[in-house]
């Protein structure tokens, strides 16, 4: 794990450049309850629904967008004029995504696959465990976000959450590092916000509504919908074997000369 070394200081006077230069950044995360946050406590966390066994997402809901989606998704998936040029050029890659690279696939490539999870509530916090090794570490303790220049180098990003009734609401910052799309090495920016919510709609299905949100890719919050589905299965031990495609580096993602 990368050990910060900056002091604060530092890390303060970088905020203070950052806002005075005017620097765009990544959309207000959500607001959180004024009220003391739920699961804070084991009796707490007792009356919260039960997310116990192994759970997938369901593979016939709509989706985020993959490297070989043709067009632009009749217009569902608002990628600005950039972005889908450089889609456009992803496809004429080799270069495979972060999974194939035995790399975290991060945020939001995690919840694109039909990866097997658990979940583990303790008090303060949500943790997602997945079958490769990734580990997403939901805090909803009621701190703050860290500093963006702190997860540079981050692919799951820093994962505030709160509840409001039995719906999680997770709101995700900075994982640059994260695969942006299925099937290829596109990256989120630094600036790329995300918000997930997970409400249990029976017990076996999680309905989870997301959006993602950056005026770099997105002419407007992109969002979807989709289920995990409890599963009869054990997570392995996490094993990985890079594929002969994978050579450690990005895709050239330099858009396309018209």
């Amino acid at each position: 794990m990368r050990t910060p070394t900056r002091t604060l200081a530092h890390r303060v006077g970088a905020v203070v450049a950052t806002l005075c230069a005017g620097v765009a950044v990544a959309a207000a995360p959500v607001a959180k309850p004024d009220k003391s946050p739920q699961g804070e406590s084991w009796a707490s966390i007792a009356k919260l629904p039960d997310w116990s066994g192994t759970w997938a997402i369901t593979v016939h809901d709509h989706e985020f967008a993959s490297v070989e989606t043709r067009e632009n998704d009749g217009g569902l998936v608002p990628f600005t004029p950039k972005y889908l040029a450089l889609r456009a050029n992803m496809r004429l890659q080799t270069e495979p995504e972060n999974l194939a690279q035995c790399l975290p696939a991060g945020v939001p490539g995690v919840m694109l696959h039909r990866i097997a999870m658990e979940w583990l509530f303790t008090p303060g916090r949500v943790t997602m465990i997945t079958e490769n090794g990734e580990i997403r570490r939901i805090h909803t303790d009621g701190r703050e976000h860290q500093s963006l220049e702190l997860l540079e180098d981050s692919f799951e990003g820093d994962s505030i959450g709160h509840w409001e009734g039995q719906t999680l609401v997770v709101d995700t910052i900075g994982f640059p590092k994260g695969d942006l799309l299925k099937n290829g090495s596109m990256r989120p920016t630094i600036n790329t916000h995300y918000v997930e919510r997970f409400h249990q709609i029976d017990k076996d299905h999680i309905q989870i509504d997301s959006e993602l949100s950056d005026p770099e890719i997105y002419t407007r919050p992109y969002k979807a919908t989709r289920t995990l589905e409890r599963i009869d299965y054990d997570l392995p031990e996490p094993q990985c074997r890079q594929t002969s495609r994978g050579s450690g580096d990005d895709a050239n993602l330099t858009p396309p000369k018209d």
